[in-house]
């Protein structure tokens, strides 16, 4: 019997009609623990956003466009393909659609945040379609389910951290005091993991571990697996007054507890754990207080950081020079390209792993946003066109995040003509001076403007909140066109952002140029601006000088000439000589 076969068996003898299988973990992470990629062990698809749906007539996976490629190669039979339009829950319309009244949609309440499982009954009650928890069935239908993680959890150096752990809850602490809220319940893992000034390694590249906090007026509760926990962890735990309990006791501490109020983020609380508040306890929606606190980095923390980045400058330009020589005499691949850019990362003081897994593409490739380098029809580089790398690391300083688009060799005048009007957006966006409460779909705009002058566009956000040895990706903040989540988020100073606006021209070419961006405030105007703090060149002969202004070409000088200052006290022979020529003016 197929693994289809067995659910479809399962729903049977529960009387569940269908079933929905998200890409989640209980805490609602982007990188999931293996344990929990229970999609991909049942539709066959890796990729890392999709909702599987089965019912006894039909299984469907829904994802979008940056999957659509991957998922028709890799889904097994009998799912199908639904290509979703947006990003929103198209798979509830659809069960509304094709079911009757009176049956069930099953999901395990674990998965699902209280936010998205409230939308779902919502939506579904209007066809007077029933919603119940199932609790995890694949504990035994998936019999080489991969285990839970015990890997060791460590401290994250207070030479490094802005704050102390017990300075950051008594910020929480009086929030709740200003608030008249007797709780806070955390639990999205990189909080957790900024909070206590901890970091762990269970999941891929992103240095967190799986666990809740509770903080009120008067204690801290750590929920978290005790394997996990060395005698070091222990000692600052009760060092910085914070209570151990076991993972899995969370729902039974708030079914005990007699809170008036308790604060939590119904975009990452799972329902599971939500539904265990008593009904008599008020309950606050504060989706951003943790995460603001976080996203806000102190002035250490940003000396920090840059220096991180002087590093990942140095990295980057090893492994450009590399490949832009290499190229004329060796055959490299996609991948070989993308190791060899870990490899000179690795080489790095504080370095602690990738930040996510590299894009690595040449040519027509590049017009993917998501491409991955495919290990069984490997694609080799050329001396001539584009190549596109978006990459980056964490170190114990900071956490990176570059793209590069250079030329291996001869280029086209459209490839340049491209290359330029991305670089002016990324410009207008770099330079842009704004007043406090603008928000990133405020600014989005610039960053498209020269595109849209020429009738081109880009389908992705322009930029995205980046974490501190943490999550690459990080809210609040985020460049979009959408006026809503990330973007409606006000942009503040010490705030970190990615700049990465890119053309995609399918069955030809993709270009995206990416730095970090530190939002300051300037002391003559009091208005915001950004400052760059990635430090790497932008390909200079992929630039058609004739399309810039003045300004335009008097910031890539600029930028060029700080690059070089800070970048070549690190580098000699070949690399230096490849860093002067790619940072002379234009």
């Amino acid at each position: 019997m197929t693994t289809i076969e067995r659910i479809k068996d399962i729903l049977k003898k529960k009387n569940i009609d269908a079933l929905i299988i998200p890409t989640s973990d209980p805490h609602k992470s982007e990188y999931i623990p293996d344990y929990w990629k229970i999609r991909s062990f049942v539709t066959g698809f890796t990729g890392s956003a999709g909702t599987a749906v089965i019912t006894l007539q039909h299984a469907g996976m829904w994802t979008d466009a940056r999957y659509f490629i991957q998922a028709e190669k890799q889904l097994i039979k009998p799912f199908v393909l639904h290509k979703l339009k947006t990003r929103q829950p198209e798979y509830i319309t659809w069960l509304t659609e094709n079911l009757n009244q009176g049956q069930i949609v099953g999901i395990d309440t674990n998965l699902f945040s209280t936010s998205e499982y409230n939308f779902f009954e919502k939506e579904l009650s209007k066809k007077q379609i029933s919603l119940i928890n199932t609790g995890d069935l694949f504990e035994e239908l998936w019999t080489d389910r991969p285990a839970l993680s015990t890997d060791k959890i460590f401290i994250h150096d207070e030479k490094f951290t802005g704050f102390s752990c017990v300075e950051k809850i008594e910020t929480i602490q009086t929030h709740l005091s200003e608030t008249n809220t007797e709780c806070i319940i955390i639990s999205a893992l990189d909080d957790i993991a900024w909070i206590l000034n901890l970091r762990g390694s269970e999941i891929d590249y992103n240095p967190v571990f799986t666990a809740f906090l509770t903080v009120s007026k008067t204690d801290t509760n750590l929920f978290v697996d005790n394997k996990k926990l060395t005698c070091e962890i222990i000692d600052k735990l009760k060092n910085d007054k914070v209570t151990v309990n076991e993972y899995s006791d969370i729902s039974l501490y708030f079914k005990k507890s007699e809170f008036k109020s308790i604060e939590i983020d119904s975009y990452s609380l799972n329902y599971a754990v939500a539904s265990s508040i008593p009904a008599s306890c008020e309950i606050k929606q504060n989706s951003s207080f943790t995460a603001q606190l976080k996203a806000i980095k102190t002035d250490k923390e940003i000396a920090h950081y840059k220096n991180a980045q002087i590093r990942d400058g140095v990295a980057m330009c090893n492994f450009l020079c590399w490949l832009q020589n290499t190229v004329k005499t060796e055959m490299i691949t996609e991948l070989d390209a993308a190791k060899k850019s870990a490899e000179f990362r690795k080489q790095q003081n504080n370095f602690a792993g990738l930040s996510f897994e590299p894009i690595s593409a040449y040519m027509e490739n590049a017009a993917l946003p998501h491409y991955s380098p495919d290990k069984e029809n490997p694609v080799f580089l050329e001396p001539f066109g584009m190549y596109l790398i978006d990459s980056g690391a964490q170190y114990f300083d900071g956490t990176t995040d570059i793209t590069r688009t250079v030329a291996l060799g001869k280029v086209t005048q459209e490839q340049k003509t491209d290359f330029t009007l991305v670089l002016k957006g990324h410009i207008r966006l770099a330079t842009a001076k704004f007043p406090y409460g603008t928000k990133g779909f405020h600014l989005d705009t610039l960053a498209r403007f020269d595109l849209w002058q020429n009738g081109k566009e880009f389908g992705h956000g322009t930029g995205h909140g980046i974490g501190y040895f943490l999550n690459v990706h990080e809210g609040p903040q985020g460049f979009s066109q959408l006026h809503q989540g990330t973007a409606s988020a006000v942009i503040e100073p010490g705030m970190l952002i990615t700049n990465e606006p890119g053309i995609y021209i399918e069955g030809k070419h993709g270009i995206r140029i990416e730095n970090v961006l530190a939002c300051v405030k300037n002391s003559k105007t009091g208005f915001l601006e950004f400052e760059t703090v990635t430090y790497c060149p932008i390909d200079i002969d992929l630039i058609d000088v004739d399309i810039l202004t003045t300004a335009e070409r008097d910031w890539i000088n600029k930028y060029h000439a700080k690059v070089y200052e800070l970048i070549s006290p690190h580098v000699d022979g070949d690399v230096l000589h490849w860093l002067v020529s790619k940072t002379q003016e234009i």
